[in-house]
């Protein structure tokens, strides 16, 4: 009881301290407004002065300046006369309406400016008499007691006017006065009720302080988890602007090196066995064609708009096959080791993407390592709850198969890591890397639903986990690739090649004929349909995917009921289209990635021709 009835009294208390506050608050705001109101009337009555001393010290100049000219007759001495003509109203207008809240002011001034305006007359009428060449009668002018008397009136009656101004001048600094001394004080006694108030607040909130204390710090733990959140946001905003930008580069590139490369092939396949020194030269220009081709496919692994097909993946036996290959391939002196979670999930995931990815891991690290170290990859199972994808906003929770890259090289800074990922960036002497190696596994793990992590330590070595998720489908890994590659003979059909761009459409119909298909070109959608419609021994067709006029799928999906015999096979140099969402080609759809080489091509029709099953084709 003791203790709630302190707790009413402290209420209490507080509740008229604010009461009494507001109050005083209220005072000074009112001695505040009316000080400030004196101060403007004390300014108006030192404005009204001071424009009552320029009309009167104009009128003054204009006497001045006419009896200088009624003596001299030099002209320049009316100058002071003709600016009081001109500025005498102005003056007469603005004491007028400075004073128009005084009726005193306002009956002083009705006796003044008829005055004013019979000096003004007075001295006009002398000067006349001059410029006529009375020289005598200006002079006598002069010296009659008018001019005199005139100017004697209107200083009595300005003097009259100026002290009327300084008994209202003086009223109103005392007023000010006054108000600033009721000001002073309420501000005194707000300090004192403030400094109550700010006691007894203190008294209250000691009671609290381990509570507040312990809000505090996990407002600071919030604050610092946000400031993380923020971060990895910032750095998947810039990630998506620069892969816009750089897989935008590279899909134009596609056409143009397809160009390149198909018709180097050409040159090169129609070269004689002798020509060894153009042959030699034509072979440099296609490497450099395919290095160029590799690059833009870096880009769009970046940039995430490198077509997957994901399937259900045995993680543990792909990374067994990368492995034998790097033991080959990095040299005697990196050992490459293996641990395997002996209850691996499958994952969902395109496996030769994956195996690309792993590849590029593996050299980085034999770079790191300067060609001698361990290499360790592991793989394990795991789980990625709410509170790590809150830090890291790239990712979901759920299920994914992890697999680390670990190597004993140089290891990064923490400054190297913060832009590890980032296209062009490399600590590699020029001519030793491209800077899009690390690029494309962080692109490559967003566009499969993943996540990637570097933790790394200067002088000790870098680990990199790539997470990509878990199968769930209970499905096997498909053995249609073997399939195909075991297929011998394939029967060589009629090719309907759709393609838009001239020179990418030459190369290709020559490279089928060089095959020994017998191909037809068509250089929109609406000619392929009609050429579909006329030649029933058209049994394939090879269609770009972006057209004026019409896309590819568009054209497939307007035949598939027409001529569902016709087997299609599509060809683009940019995935993010109607054949590709999400990343991930569409089910039964087949593709060939422009650029491409004539074995390529290959390839990739005999698969599609073997893939037809009895009933149709694969779709």
């Amino acid at each position: 009881m003791e203790h709630e009835s302190a707790r009413v009294r402290i209420r209490l208390g507080l509740i008229g301290g604010f009461v009494l506050l507001l109050c005083v608050c209220a005072l000074v705001i009112f001695a505040a407004i009316a000080s400030m109101g004196a101060d403007r009337l004390v300014q108006h009555s030192m404005l009204v002065r001071q424009t009552l001393e320029q009309l009167l010290g104009t009128v003054q100049a204009a006497e001045g300046g006419q009896r200088g000219y009624l003596l001299t007759g030099d002209t320049s001495y009316l100058e002071p006369f003709s600016q009081a003509k001109a500025r005498l109203p102005v003056l007469e207008g603005q004491l007028r309406q400075l004073t128009e809240q005084s009726a005193a002011h306002q009956q002083q001034l009705d006796g003044l400016y008829p005055l004013i305006a019979a000096k003004m007359d007075e001295l006009s009428s002398g000067i006349k008499e001059r410029q006529l060449g009375h020289n005598g009668a200006s002079m006598l002018l002069a010296r009659t007691e008018l001019g005199r008397h005139l100017m004697g009136r209107i200083r009595d009656l300005a003097s009259d006017f100026d002290h009327a101004e300084l008994d209202m001048l003086s009223e109103r600094t005392s007023i000010a006065v006054l108000h600033r001394e009721f000001l002073t004080s309420a501000a005194v006694v707000l300090t004192l009720l403030t400094g109550t108030l700010g006691l007894v607040i203190v008294l209250k909130a000691r009671r609290y302080a381990n509570d507040m204390r312990d809000k505090n710090k996990v407002l600071l733990e919030e604050i610092d988890h946000r400031e993380q959140a923020e971060l990895q946001l910032r750095q998947a905003q810039k990630m998506e602007a620069l892969g816009q930008l750089t897989g935008g580069v590279a899909h134009d590139f596609n056409n143009m090196l397809a160009i390149i490369i198909g018709n180097l092939e050409m040159v090169i396949r129609r070269l004689p066995e002798s020509d060894m020194r153009c042959r030699r030269l034509a072979a440099n220009a296609l490497t450099g064609a395919e290095r160029a081709a590799e690059l833009t496919k870096r880009l769009l692994a970046f940039s995430r708009q490198q077509p997957l097909q994901p399937k259900p993946t045995d993680i543990k036996r792909c990374v067994k096959d990368i492995a034998n290959m790097l033991r080959r391939s990095l040299g005697e002196n990196i050992s490459i080791e293996t641990v395997h979670d002996g209850s691996l999930w499958k994952a969902f995931v395109d496996r030769p993407q994956l195996e690309s990815v792993l590849l590029n891991l593996a050299v980085n690290a034999r770079d790191a390592m300067s060609g001698e170290g361990r290499l360790i990859i592991e793989t394990a199972n795991a789980c990625l709850d709410r509170s790590y994808t809150e830090i890291h906003s790239d990712v979901t929770p759920g299920q994914y198969v992890m697999i680390a890259v670990t190597d004993t090289g140089c290891g990064m800074p923490p400054d190297v890591v913060s832009r590890a990922f980032d296209p062009f960036f490399t600590t590699k002497e020029v001519g030793q890397g491209t800077g899009l190696g690390l690029s494309q596994v962080h692109g490559f793990a967003r566009q499969s639903h993943g996540h990637v992590k570097i933790y790394s330590e200067t002088g000790v070595g870098t680990t990199v986990k790539l997470y990509v998720p878990r199968d769930i489908s209970q499905e096997e890994e498909d053995s249609l690739a073997l399939s195909i590659m075991d297929a011998s003979h394939v029967e060589h059909r009629k090719v309907l090649v759709v393609e838009d761009d001239a020179d990418v459409r030459d190369f290709v119909v020559t490279a089928l004929q060089e095959l020994g298909y017998e191909a037809i070109a068509a250089d929109s959608a609406e000619t392929a349909r009609a050429l579909l419609a006329e030649d029933r021994n058209i049994s394939v067709m090879l269609t770009d995917v972006v057209m004026p006029g019409g896309n590819g799928r568009q054209l497939y999906d307007d035949i598939r009921d027409v001529r569902p015999d016709v087997i299609v096979l599509f060809m683009t140099g940019y995935s993010r289209n109607a054949i590709v969402h999400n990343g991930v080609l569409d089910e039964g759809v087949r593709l060939i990635s422009k650029p491409f080489t004539v074995d390529e091509l290959s390839r990739e029709l005999h698969a599609a021709i073997v893939a037809e099953t009895p009933t149709g084709p694969l779709y």
